[in-house]
């Protein structure tokens, strides 16, 4: 059995006669008779019904063109594997994100490459806070997207482009708060905090944090920093598109303060190394990202 004979057995199934299926295959209806004949006699088997003017299968044709059918698309699709190979398209991109960055923004632009790069696989990679930089310079990512600030120019060489901005409020859960809502730093100071886990660069430390209180949780799962403070454990700052619903509904509530911003604006980059060339998958994640998703 090959492929062949299955692709012309293929062909006269679906337009129900030699001649139709030799003129779409460019060969001879001698040919295609062979073809069909010697699949035939391999397996003692008739495929066809040959009784009327139009071709059709016979009870044990159909059984036999079924599997048929499969073991021609896993061709078409092994194909196109070795097609997307040869260009040297990637088999692995690794996409590495700070907690800040939404996962819904770098989905989209994943959904976008999936269908023009089917073999490739797609690794989403979270990291703690500012972690986008590390994750680039140690070689776990091949494109990371997260906060920037423009010091991170002093500490590589990074082709960047921005994408988005996030605003950070400060945020808890009703029942944390005193009677008297805090209106200070001073006063916040003597809540406990919630905040992500410090990444290793050498300026990320807790003076980052919103204060200095006496008891701090911390996560680097941005789903546990919101779950923390929902529960009441501790006043956090977070982006603000990540809490609208529970801001809306009360479970959670906006701070702020007199001698402290009310809300901060950042900005999110696409982010790689000018050292690091992409392949044809990098390149479209990072052209969609780039363009809007």
């Amino acid at each position: 059995m090959t492929l062949e004979q299955l692709k012309v057995l293929h062909k006269i199934v679906e337009l129900g006669s030699l001649k139709a299926a030799a003129d779409a295959l460019f060969k001879t209806q001698p040919a295609l008779s062979m073809a069909i004949k010697k699949l035939e006699q391999q397996y003692n088997i008739e495929l066809l019904d040959r009784s009327n003017y139009r071709l059709t299968l016979t009870p044990q044709g159909k059984i036999f063109y079924r599997q048929a059918q499969v073991i021609l698309l896993n061709a078409t699709q092994l194909d196109s594997i070795g097609h997307q190979l040869a260009k040297g398209d990637e088999s692995l991109f690794k996409i590495g994100f700070d907690p800040v960055c939404h996962p819904d923004d770098i989905v989209a632009g994943v959904k976008a490459a999936k269908d023009k790069f089917p073999i490739t696989e797609f690794q989403l990679i979270a990291g703690s806070r500012l972690s986008a930089l590390e994750q680039i310079d140690s070689g776990k990512v091949d494109v990371a997207i997260g906060t920037w600030f423009h010091l991170f120019h002093g500490l590589g060489d990074y082709y960047t482009t921005p994408i988005a901005e996030f605003e950070l409020v400060m945020a808890a859960a009703p029942a944390l708060l005193p009677d008297k809502v805090p209106t200070s730093l001073r006063e916040l100071n003597q809540l406990p905090s919630v905040t992500l886990i410090e990444s290793n660069l050498a300026f990320d430390t807790e003076r980052l944090g919103i204060h200095n209180a006496s008891q701090q949780f911390k996560t680097n799962d941005m789903a546990t920093i919101k779950s923390m403070m929902c529960s009441g454990l501790g006043v956090a700052i977070v982006p603000k598109a990540q809490i609208m619903d529970e801001l809306a509904s009360g479970t959670l509530v906006a701070l702020t303060l007199n001698d402290f911003e009310a809300s901060l604006i950042g900005e999110v980059r696409l982010i790689r190394r000018t050292d690091k060339v992409l392949g044809p998958v990098g390149q479209y994640f990072w052209d969609t990202m780039a363009n809007g998703g």
